[in-house]
């Protein structure tokens, strides 16, 4: 079956539409094993994956390869710093020497030097225009102005990260192991300090596989000082907060959609794991 043909979302163009994975396929589950996951979120049931979600009607050949060859550079830096789970091998943890803990606490910070941030923001900059320019329910909680949308467009297809106010991403990596799972971008607020939980910011948090990226949907400028340090691509190192998967909001809600859909749909779940099962 062909596909349709339309308007690329994101080059404006005319053309026959590809298959377009809003988050890389690489990020998501199905090269782990040979057994299916279930894909969580708020509000729906499980359901069972192989593969992550894509839609059919964002984007042609021109507009996939751009977002593709910004895709391929990025799994390879993620990779190479071991920035994302399955990079880990059989580490069920990261190096401790690799991080500068915060004492008292499961938190830490990563200093990554050698990672070109300015490239890293564009990819992650991608993302979020994917999931935002997207139809698909999973993606609800994305929602931009038209302005914005089309500002975040211009910027990804000029390949242009700036302004950095606009959209500022920080990153969280998980490091110690956790189960492997997907869980579709939402909006919320965040702590802009985790010394001082009281001054928070919207956010939408976006997941990749032990990996969390954070994009500011507004900052007042006098908070910007709070993360200044920790944004994407805004000085020559990349500097990573960690927190142990043990401690961290991800088990927490995770728990929560787990604990949800056995309540909601123990029969949709217990096929989900069942199939499991049946491959084990």
């Amino acid at each position: 079956m062909k596909s349709a043909q339309g308007r690329c979302r994101l080059t404006g163009k005319h053309g026959r539409f590809v298959k377009a994975h809003i988050i890389p396929k690489a990020l998501t589950s199905r090269d782990v094993g040979d057994t299916p996951f279930a894909q969580a979120g708020r509000d729906y049931a499980p359901i069972k994956r192989w593969d992550s979600w894509y839609d059919p009607a964002l984007v042609t050949a021109d507009g996939e390869k751009l977002l593709t060859a910004l895709d391929t550079w990025a799994l390879t830096e993620l990779r190479k710093y071991k920035l994302v789970w399955r990079s880990w091998g059989p580490m069920l943890t990261l190096d401790p020497s690799s991080i500068v803990n915060i004492p008292g606490t499961p938190y830490g910070v990563r200093i990554i030097n050698g990672v070109d941030g300015r490239r890293l923001r564009l990819f992650l900059l991608s993302v979020l225009w994917r999931a935002a320019a997207s139809d698909l329910p999973e993606f609800k909680e994305v929602d931009l102005s038209r302005r914005n949308l089309e500002r975040l467009r211009r910027m990804v297809l000029s390949l242009n990260p700036d302004p950095m106010n606009f959209f500022p991403v920080t990153l969280t990596q998980l490091s110690t192991l956790g189960p492997v799972h997907n869980l579709t971008p939402i909006a919320q607020e965040m702590p802009l300090d985790i010394t001082r939980p009281e001054r928070t910011a919207p956010i939408f948090r976006f997941y990749f596989d032990g990996l969390i990226a954070h994009f500011y949907r507004k900052i007042a400028a006098e908070d910007l000082e709070c993360i200044d340090g920790r944004q994407v691509g805004k000085s020559g190192a990349l500097h990573v907060v960690t927190v142990t998967y043990e401690a961290s909001w991800q088990r927490d809600n995770l728990d929560e959609l787990m604990r949800e859909a056995s309540e909601r749909w123990p029969e949709r779940l217990d096929r989900i794991n069942g199939t499991r099962q049946a491959r084990e």
